[in-house]
């Protein structure tokens, strides 16, 4: 609480000494953290930040971050020099607003493929997951309670030790672009194939337990089918065409005509109503236009003459002024109007329209009044002959009722009993082409299966690779002087798990501890020499060992292959200064000198110090 601590690691070897408890394991729990992967600290780390600077190649950032395991905590980085770029990224949790996580972020900058693989290897169907930095770091961090036990986390964590191959397949070219996509391809193939497996063998189970589990009889079934309900139809046609030949066809058809002359009378009485109220309008039209003719000739009759002599406004007596012409009120020329024998004739000629308007809507009335007569006549006809024929209609049902039931039975059994016959040969059509289709799919998947295969192992390059981990492996089991098991011993990596394998025995058959910290540590360096000696290979050029001299004795033989083993990873990082750095946590010193001492922690110098007074209340409490 309230302290800090700093530490620089070199170039080449360093070391992180001191007792149990100190934090040497604490300290590599932070440095995982500083590069990409999960938080997983003790609880006086839990909540604090951590901030490093770390030499990329030729760049240098400042990265930092606190210690908590949300996965959308927010961590910065700023380049130093350079382009000066900075970042503020979540830790692995991709969110809105980001293009990147912290993660993918060290995956892009270290220049690691970042791809997607099954979770399941064996089953090409399971979902796809993408290989972290925490997945590559399993190459370059070996930790204290694995060192001695497994192999990056094998046997006791299988999804650690799935991971561990595919990092492998990455790093040394068997898992190559064009083989991802073959696998991807497969992964689907594979999964459509599962499912039209399962739906097929349904299918075939529902049809095995009916009576349509054959293909064959169902169409044998379909066409005697098929034969009946022609005969039924074709008894059913019989039947009509006896009805239609009863006397009920003549009163259909007077049924019909009667309402043909129904309609017909009806529209010529609608036609005569309309005519009737377009004769009403020019009617009174015509009366209104004679009346007007009235008045104007009485108008001019009795008001030809008429002159004013006094003035109809003040009562004055109006003088003689104007002419002939004009008017001695207004002095003006009066217009012109019609003479009176013109008015008399155009009144005679109105009158006489008006009699004949008045002769043709008397004519228009008895017409539809005819109209009328006859539409009643022709209903009480048509009711008559409906009547008959429901009378005879009837007659002929009764009779024929035992008949008809019988053949529209007949004819709805076989309608139902073919569409059942359909339904279910529809059924073995389907199943015929999913079957069709697995057959294809089973091919597509052994051909893919064959080219992956071809793949993994047509590569020269990857096989020299693999070769020389082989060399590398045994030569750092020589350089650490491990004991043996064979008078001809020899070491290797399996091609199909990836583990080591010393002189026939696996890592697991390994009964010494110590053994299997030596071997585990070789097989880390030899990965680290192969990929600092051969260009393709994407490893980072980081070694973390933690607690490297577990279960390995300090005292005669023992003690001198843990000096050998140092001596090996001091030539390693001192040959490789400026490529590789190696950084290793022990109880107790170096036995070897040349070793940077990066940090001595002890139970008074613990990497988090704790206070004195952490546990005495304040004042203030």
């Amino acid at each position: 609480m309230g302290t800090s601590r700093t530490v620089r690691f070199e170039p080449g070897m360093n070391a992180i000494v001191g007792s149990m408890s100190g934090g040497k394991t604490a300290t590599v729990s932070c440095l995982r953290a500083l590069l990409g992967a999960d938080v997983r600290v003790v609880p006086e780390l839990r909540g604090r930040y951590i901030s490093g600077t770390v030499l990329v190649g030729e760049r240098r950032f400042r990265i930092v971050r606190q210690l908590v395991t949300t996965s959308t905590a927010k961590v910065e980085i700023a380049e130093i020099g350079g382009m000066q770029e900075v970042w503020r990224l979540p830790a692995s949790e991709l969110q809105a607003g980001y293009d990147q996580t912290f993660r993918n972020w060290w995956l892009e900058i270290l220049d690691l493929p970042a791809v997607r693989v099954p979770r399941a290897p064996t089953d090409d169907a399971s979902p796809l997951v993408p290989v972290t930095i925490s997945d590559y770091l399993m190459y370059c961090v070996l930790k204290q309670t694995e060192i001695d036990t497994s192999v990056f986390g094998t046997d006791n964590n299988n999804h650690k030790n799935i991971k561990r191959k595919y990092v492998f397949e990455i790093l040394y070219g068997l898992y190559d672009p064009e083989a991802a996509g073959l696998r991807e391809h497969l992964r689907k193939v594979t999964t459509e194939l599962n499912a039209l497996t399962a739906d097929a063998d349904t299918l075939e189970r529902i049809l095995e337990n009916t009576v349509f589990a054959t293909r064959a009889r169902l169409e044998v079934q379909r066409q005697e089918t098929e034969q009946e309900l022609l005969r039924a139809r074709q008894d059913d046609r019989t039947m009509t065409q006896e009805l239609t030949e009863s006397a009920t066809i003549l009163l259909r058809d007077q049924i019909g005509e009667s309402e043909a002359e129904l309609a017909r009378i009806s529209d010529a009485a609608a036609a005569e109503a309309a005519s009737i109220g377009r004769l009403d309008e020019l009617r009174d039209q015509l009366i209104a236009q004679s009346r007007r003719l009235t008045r104007a000739l009485v108008a001019e009759r009795l008001l030809n003459d008429f002159e004013f002599h006094t003035c109809p406004r003040c009562g004055a007596g109006v003088p003689d002024r104007g002419g002939e012409d004009t008017c001695r009120l207004c002095l003006q020329v009066p217009p012109q109007t019609p003479s009176p024998s013109t008015l008399a004739a155009e009144q005679d000629r109105v009158i006489e329209q008006v009699a004949e308007t008045e002769d043709l809507l008397n004519r228009s009335k008895r017409r539809l009044e005819e109209l009328q007569t006859a539409r009643s006549i022709q209903l009480h006809r048509r009711t008559e002959l409906g009547e008959q024929l429901d009378h005879a209609t009837a007659t002929y049902i009764t009779d024929q009722a035992e008949r008809i039931r019988a053949v529209a039975a007949q004819q709805a059994r076989l309608e139902e009993h073919l569409a059942r016959i359909d339904d279910a040969l529809a059924l073995h059509i389907r199943l015929q082409g999913q079957r069709e289709r697995i057959a294809e799919l089973e091919r597509e998947q052994e051909d893919l299966s064959s080219r992956i295969a071809a793949s993994r192992h047509s590569n020269g390059i990857v096989q020299e690779r693999l070769n020389r981990l082989d060399d590398a492996f045994e030569a750092t089991l020589r350089d650490f002087d491990v004991p043996r098991f064979d008078k001809r011993p020899g070491s290797r990596i399996n091609r199909e798990t990836y583990m080591p394998i010393v002189d026939g025995r696996s890592f697991t058959d390994l009964q010494s501890q110590g053994v299997g910290v030596l071997v585990n540590v070789a097989h880390v360096l030899a990965h680290q020499r192969v990929a600092l000696h051969s260009e393709g290979i994407p490893l980072p050029n980081l070694l973390i060992i933690d607690g490297i001299s577990s279960n390995v004795g300090h005292e005669g033989i023992d003690l001198e292959r843990l000096r050998r083993m140092y001596a090996t990873l001091l030539a390693s990082a001192t040959e490789h200064i400026d490529q590789l750095q190696i950084i290793v946590t022990d109880n107790d010193s170096p036995p070897i000198d040349g070793i940077h001492r990066a940090l001595e922690l002890s139970d008074t110098d613990r990497l988090v110090p704790v206070s004195e007074d952490a546990d005495r209340p304040s004042e203030d409490e």
